[in-house]
């Protein structure tokens, strides 16, 4: 008999397993796991005119992606270069911290919580 185990909190091996946490579907995750590859294989700067050198499939994919790294703190434009960021842990502290304070209040009795 195949034994099967349920991995409730699954660890991150590697970076691109995080990339599976924000990204719908596989195309995405290869997508965006370009984009980064790209920026670091640059020594962390890529000029916005070299844009077409993330394009994995298609134009509408990478924007999509793209838009996508950069609203998540994850990607930046900073004077015409795009650049990997640290404001991506600093806005999932934010949110643990705020998850936290939910369950806390929900722990303390506060039944008003609505998502």
């Amino acid at each position: 008999m195949v034994k099967i185990d349920l991995v409730r909190r699954p660890t991150l091996i590697s970076p691109k397993h995080l990339l599976r946490y924000l990204f719908f579907t596989e195309a995405q995750v290869e997508q965006a796991s370009r984009i980064l590859n790209e920026i670091v294989q640059a020594d962390g700067v890529v000029p916005d005119n070299e844009w077409g050198k993330f394009v994995l499939s298609s134009r509408g994919l990478y924007v999509k992606v793209m838009r996508k790294l950069r609203d998540a703190g994850i990607v930046e434009k900073r004077m015409g270069e795009y650049r990997i960021t640290k404001d991506f842990s600093g806005s999932l502290e934010k949110m643990a911290k705020y998850w936290s304070e939910v369950v806390d209040s929900f722990g303390d009795g506060d039944r008003a919580i609505a998502f």
